[in-house]
């Protein structure tokens, strides 16, 4: 099987604060590494697992070489997962998006179908699109000022507004798509099931193959109640799934 492009990224760790947390997050990613240098693909999954644990917000390098060691144990639904969550991030990475298309190649999984305008708000990251809105809005009071104090200038502002504007609202377009994934979530486990109530003992409605795609609606430890896209509706043990924001 051909491996998937393997990128050591410890660069991207470099702008957390040195503190007891950062150092111990460095340790274990670093200790994920090299228990993949040395192919041993499982402890590296724990070592990336535990640096995850303690890092403060999802990090780009853990989840690409998390979905990496995924990939050599064949398990294409948790890497699937691992590279999805590396794509809020950073939209457009190369790198991800190959390993990505790899594990399809590999495997019986897809990505979930995305309407034009949901690939739209996808191709800019979520931090992205926040910026521009922040941007825009300061450009907006900022001409809505000067047009107010500063008649004489009117013909710049009022051009500012006529560019301000519009990104704004692309903005917030953007962030109100990117808002509609935070329900995202995939089935990890094969025949997975499906219960009428949040409980063991209830009765199982259906059940579904690993790489299903499914939103969730609402949770009750340790269950989560999950809509797929042909509409079947009701809860899942929250080990059997995962969600694409489950950390941010």
């Amino acid at each position: 099987m051909a491996r998937p492009v393997y990128c050591i990224s410890a660069f991207l760790l470099c702008s957390l604060p040195v503190t007891a947390q950062s150092n111990d997050l460095l340790e274990a990613f670093q200790a994920g590494n090299a228990a993949y240098a040395e192919e041993q693909y499982l402890e590296a999954v724990k070592a990336y697992e535990k640096a995850m644990d303690h890092s403060r917000e999802s990090s780009l390098a853990l989840l690409f070489n998390l979905g990496n060691a995924y990939y050599q144990l064949q398990d294409f639904p948790s890497a699937l997962l691992a590279y999805e969550r590396a794509l809020t991030l950073d939209p457009g990475n190369p790198d991800v998006a190959a390993n990505l298309q790899k594990v399809i190649e590999h495997s019986n999984l897809s990505r979930p179908d995305y309407s034009v305008a949901q690939e739209f708000a996808y191709s800019l990251s979520l931090r992205t699109w926040l910026r521009l809105l922040m941007m825009a809005s300061a450009i907006t009071t900022l001409a809505g000022v000067l047009i107010w104090f500063a008649p004489k200038l009117a013909p710049i502002p009022i051009l500012a507004l006529y560019l301000s504007i519009p990104l704004m609202l692309c903005a917030m377009t953007g962030l109100f798509l990117w808002k509609q994934d935070f329900g995202r979530a995939l089935i990890l486990r094969p025949d997975t099931a499906i219960r009428v109530a949040p409980t063991e003992s209830a009765n199982v409605l259906d059940a579904l193959p690993h790489g299903t795609w499914v939103a969730v609606l609402e949770t009750h430890e340790p269950y989560h109640y999950i809509r797929t896209a042909d509409k079947r509706e009701g809860w899942v043990k929250n080990l059997s799934l995962g969600e694409v924001w489950s950390k941010n």
